[in-house]
Parts: structure tokens; C-alpha cells; sequence
């Protein structure tokens, strides 16, 4: 697949077999599909967007005193994060702040200003998790798994929001730079998601690549209104591999040098105890998988996953 297909997630609920099966079509590809009509109004992402950049705007000793601690919650300052360790020489030049979900509507970590007065915006994480369930629905419809055996609720039970999980609401900022010193070509070391699927949102700055068919790259261009969907190793883990986690990475571009690069991603994982294995579906891999790969939990996949991207820390 050469192009990242655009469906129209709001036909889902009048027709869910058919936009089940473009879904279907692209996880067993591609692995990245951009939603539109998925229910979040742009005004919410804009002014989440608006609160990220005052975020980043805040001197770097303020936002170290809210480091990303051992749950993966708060901030990863510039060189704090190396997804392609095989190949980069030196963490990546880029800002993060990880958000964990709210319990009984408040949050469950000490947030900087201007985060800390903004509970209202940080309500709308569940509106992240909303679309991801209905996501994990078509997931299960185009799985064709049997009512008996949880039918279209199938993954969507164990993405619960009030059961631990690894999920994270992540601010991102590229920062602008002509990159003169050569190094910072690849702003994002080539990697795949961790979890079910992510849900990114765009400012406008392009610069994402996916690696298309696994063998070359392809721009994934920022389209207004859509959100960008793709599946990470523990779905792909999950079903067998049939369906794909891709790699992707983000790139410099010159013409846009002197602009920052926002983006927000949603990194939705499944319960902490749940078990990656077989799917109660038809269509599913076949057992070699399985045997060949040790049934783990969400929360163990998940935490092996982060090791390996913090700790190269510590190897240095």
C-alpha cells in the first residue's frame, strides 16, 4: 500500500460491517489509517494544541521538576528519549510530557504550570479513550469475532479506563532549528508503537514518515480534521500478526525550519493484566505463532518496552 487510506469513521454506527472491513484492510497492510468523523471537535484540539505550546514555552528548570518517573508519567526533556537505539549516536532533540489518566476526575501526578490550572482540558482524556473503544470495536467486527465469545466488546473489555493501564496522554515538541550541525536529520528514530493502537493529532507541521510495505518510506501528510490511527507491536502481537505495527520516524525539513512541531499523541493499551493471546476469531494467525512467541501480559509487554528505550542510559 502506497498511500495511507482516509475512512469515514462516521458511517460506523449505519454501516460498521463496511467500514470494519476498509479498517481491517489497512491494519493487515499498512497498519496506519487516518479517521475522520470521529466525534472530537477540532476546537478541543486546538485548544489543546494552544495549551502545549505554553507548556513548552516554560523555562527547562521548571519543567525538570516534573520528570517522567518509573509509571511513565511527566516530563522527558531534549535528548531524553532514544527509540532506534541500534542506529542513533545520541537521544533524540525533542520535548515530551506523558499524562496518565484521571481517577475520580483528578489527575494522578503533580502537573507544572499552566497544566495544573487546565483539570478541564485534562477531562478530555477520555475522550481519546472513547474513540479508541469504538476503534477496538471495528476491530472486533472486522475479526468477525462470535457474541458467545465477547463479540464487538472483544478488545474494547480490556481497555478499561478505570483499570490500570499503560495508557498515556503525550504532549510532543520538535523544536524549529535549520539543523546545520547534521545530526537531527531523523527528529524521531524509525520505531513502532508499543501498545493496541495511537491516535496522533497534527499542528500542521508535516515531517511523519511510515515505512510503507516495510521496505521504503512514504510521507503521512497532515490532513485537517483527521486523525491519524496506526497500530503498535502489542495488537500486532495480539492478533497473531495479522494485523501490522509499522515503523515510522519523523524527519527535519528545511522549509520548515524556523516552526515548532506540535503534536499530541494518544498511546491506548490494554489492562495491565491482560493476556496477549489468541483471539477468539476465524481469521486469526495460525497457532505457530504462538508457539513460537510466550503468551505475556499487557502491563509485562509494555514495561519491556519502555527498558529498552530509557535505559540506554544506563548501558552508556
Amino acid at each position: 500500500m502506497e498511500q495511507i487510506p482516509v475512512i469515514d469513521f462516521g458511517m460506523f454506527e449505519s454501516d460498521p460491517i463496511a467500514v470494519a472491513s476498509q479498517i481491517r484492510a489497512a491494519c493487515e497492510t499498512i497498519g496506519f489509517l487516518y479517521l475522520t468523523n470521529v466525534g472530537i471537535p477540532q476546537t478541543e484540539i486546538d485548544g489543546a494544541f494552544r495549551l502545549s505550546a505554553s507548556f513548552f514555552d516554560q523555562p527547562l528548570d521548571s519543567k525538570n521538576k516534573f520528570a517522567r518517573d518509573d509509571n511513565n508519567k511527566g516530563y522527558i526533556g531534549p535528548r531524553g528519549e532514544m527509540l532506534d537505539p541500534s542506529t542513533q549516536k545520541m537521544g533524540e532533540n525533542k520535548e515530551c510530557f506523558n499524562f496518565g489518566k484521571l481517577i475520580n476526575g483528578k489527575p494522578v501526578q503533580p502537573l507544572p504550570a499552566p497544566l495544573d490550572a487546565n483539570e478541564a482540558f485534562l477531562a478530555k482524556f477520555s475522550d481519546c479513550h472513547n474513540l479508541c473503544g469504538r476503534i477496538l470495536q471495528a476491530f472486533a467486527v472486522a475479526l468477525e469475532i462470535k457474541e458467545k465469545d465477547g463479540g464487538v466488546h472483544y478488545f474494547e473489555d480490556r481497555h478499561k479506563y478505570d483499570v490500570a493501564c499503560g495508557s498515556v496522554l503525550r504532549f510532543l515538541k520538535y523544536p524549529k532549528g535549520d539543523n546545520n550541525n547534521g545530526i537531527d536529520i531523523v527528529r524521531c528514530g524509525s520505531h513502532s508503537d508499543y501498545g493496541s493502537i495511537t491516535l496522533l493529532f497534527q499542528n500542521g507541521i508535516p515531517g511523519l514518515e511510515v515505512q510503507a510495505s516495510r521496505t521504503h518510506w512514504i510521507s503521512a501528510p497532515v490532513i485537517h480534521g483527521a486523525v491519524l490511527v496506526n497500530i503498535g507491536d502489542q495488537m500486532e502481537y495480539w492478533t497473531g500478526g495479522r494485523f501490522k505495527s509499522t515503523k515510522h520516524r519523523v524527519v527535519h525539513l528545511p522549509e520548515y525550519a524556523d516552526k515548532d512541531r506540535l503534536s499530541i499523541a494518544y498511546f491506548c493499551q490494554a489492562n495491565d493484566e491482560v493476556l496477549l493471546d489468541a483471539i477468539p476469531s476465524g481469521l486469526q494467525a495460525g497457532s505457530q505463532y504462538y508457539h513460537d512467541h510466550p503468551v505475556k501480559s499487557a502491563g509485562q509487554y509494555l514495561q519491556e518496552r519502555l527498558d529498552a528505550s530509557y535505559n540506554f542510559f544506563t548501558a552508556a
